[in-house]
């Protein structure tokens, strides 16, 4: 999912600003929605993954399934980071947390 947001004044492009939140595919390699952020060139580009405790995949996850997302979200902040970017968890219902985030 991506979310980007420009404001031109005086026929000049302000800075773009761009938000990509992770659900499912939490890789870089083979993310095309990613790499259409990446390709907007943004001045900022926020990545974010939102732990909702209502999902379902949560309220039924192992204490294995558990670790292992914990540890591919510090993978993926870690090869963030290498981009110049971030890992930004966040926690509660995307549709209320993502507008707030974003203000």
């Amino acid at each position: 999912f991506l979310l980007a947001a420009t404001t031109r004044r005086h026929n000049m492009k302000q800075p773009i600003r761009a938000m990509h939140w992770f659900r499912k595919g939490l890789r870089l390699h083979d993310n095309p929605s990613l790499m259409n952020s990446v390709d907007l060139k943004p001045s900022q580009l926020f990545c974010v993954y939102v732990i909702d405790s209502d999902c379902y995949q949560l309220l039924n996850c192992t204490p294995l399934r558990a670790n292992f997302l914990l540890e591919s979200l510090r993978n993926l902040d870690d090869n963030l980071q290498a981009l110049g970017t971030r890992l930004y968890v966040l926690t509660g219902d995307p549709v209320k947390v993502l507008p707030e985030y974003w203000k």
